[in-house]
């Protein structure tokens, strides 16, 4: 299956805030084996929303919408959708109740455009908020899935984890599985030149090398049935770049170089102190991030100026 994310909110546009909420669901969908090919940003414009979203179903199975679920006027995106699709809303009782007694809870009078936020088209699935006052929703429309999900990404994470990926597993057969390695004293170029010939007889899994702040990574991501052990495409794979890199590669995954520098110290029983200039301690910082490092951290010095 392919999936679009299609997110919306002009403040996206101008930059105030971070689109955390696509690197989120690229993510999720990933692991879900649905690949996504598209994704698109568009300002609180029902005109402009309208024509994303139309383009985004012409070439993807599902298409997930984030943002624009508030109470204001501004916030168009269910309404824009619904419209698009030729499907009424209606208020839906329970998440009225629900909403009711969010407002009560808190100690806060409901507000009549709130209403809005609980209108919902016949047969749709409702995704409960547990973080917030906008429910989400599933709608299944002819060949296509349709998911639209509150902005903030407090609220939208725990609805995915609770209510989406359950309901995306049912659909889906297929695994992506992706294992980092993590490379450090080698340079992109070079690294590329080593393993070149496994980069071209790619196909399962496929190898995609990154370079990063001060390291280089390769990403490992087998396809296949969920009840298989993708391990066994990426193991042979992983073997024969780790006999041609060797010691550069020094993690997997979310490894830091810091974290395993100090791994290796505890473990080995060394003690450690650093004496930094231009740095300003930013080594000894990145140490002490790590929990235990007390048993091999001594002292650090900065020692900025020539006399010190």
């Amino acid at each position: 299956m392919i999936a679009e994310i299609l997110s919306v909110g002009t403040e996206l546009l101008l930059g105030q805030i971070l689109n955390t909420d696509a690197q989120y669901l690229s993510q999720q969908l990933s692991a879900l084996g649905i690949n996504v090919y598209h994704q698109t940003t568009v300002g609180d414009n029902p005109v402009r929303l309208k024509n994303a979203f139309e383009e985004a179903l012409t070439r993807s199975d599902i298409v997930i919408a984030t943002g624009g679920l508030g109470p204001t006027m501004d916030d168009l995106t269910k309404e824009t959708i619904c419209e698009y699709l030729g499907l009424p809303l209606s208020v839906h009782e329970e998440s009225l109740r629900h909403l009711e007694h969010y407002f009560a809870t808190l100690g806060r009078e409901m507000t009549p455009n709130n209403v809005k936020q609980v209108m919902f088209p016949k047969n749709a699935i409702i995704l409960k908020n547990t973080k917030g006052t906008a429910p989400g929703l599933i709608i299944e429309w002819k060949d296509k899935i349709i998911i639209i999900l509150p902005g903030p990404p407090y609220e939208l994470i725990p609805m995915f984890e609770n209510e989406v990926r359950p309901y995306l597993e049912k659909k889906s057969d297929v695994l992506l599985f992706s294992r980092v390695l993590r490379i450090f004293g080698i340079g992109e170029s070079k690294l590329e030149e080593t393993i070149q010939d496994l980069i071209a007889a790619q196909s399962n899994p496929t190898i995609a090398p990154y370079a990063g702040f001060g390291e280089v990574t390769i990403r490992l991501t087998a396809k296949c049935s969920k009840d298989e052990d993708p391990m066994k495409y990426i193991q042979p794979i992983e073997q024969e770049i780790r006999k041609r890199l060797r010691h550069h590669i020094y993690g997997i995954n979310n490894d830091r170089l810091e974290t395993v520098v100090a791994d290796l110290l505890i473990r080995n029983n060394l003690k450690i102190s650093t004496a930094e200039s231009c740095t300003g301690g930013l080594i000894a910082s990145k140490l002490i991030d790590v929990s235990g490092i007390s048993r091999s951290f001594i002292e650090g010095f900065i020692t900025y100026s020539n006399e010190s």
